[in-house]
């Protein structure tokens, strides 16, 4: 008895009108490039944190390897 209760949506309500439609499909096409976006932001960031990093250490064993050489130099 319920479930008969329940009012049905005709199929006026049901379908969207053309500019419904494109509005929500500009919306659906916005969020998937803001998706998209965002991946790529992600992974520079990333990216670009991973070089920094690596960048110090590199830098670091540079300066190990000169002053090792000097001081092998100097003992000569």
């Amino acid at each position: 008895m319920v479930g008969k209760m329940v009012k049905k949506r005709s199929s006026k309500d049901k379908d969207l009108t053309e500019t419904e439609q494109q509005l929500l499909h500009e919306m659906i096409e916005t969020y998937q490039g803001l998706k998209m976006m965002s991946r790529v932001m992600k992974w520079l960031a990333f990216i670009v944190f991973m070089f920094i990093i690596d960048f110090a250490r590199i830098m670091d064993a540079l300066d190990n390897i000169f002053s090792h050489l000097k001081k092998w130099i100097i003992k000569s």
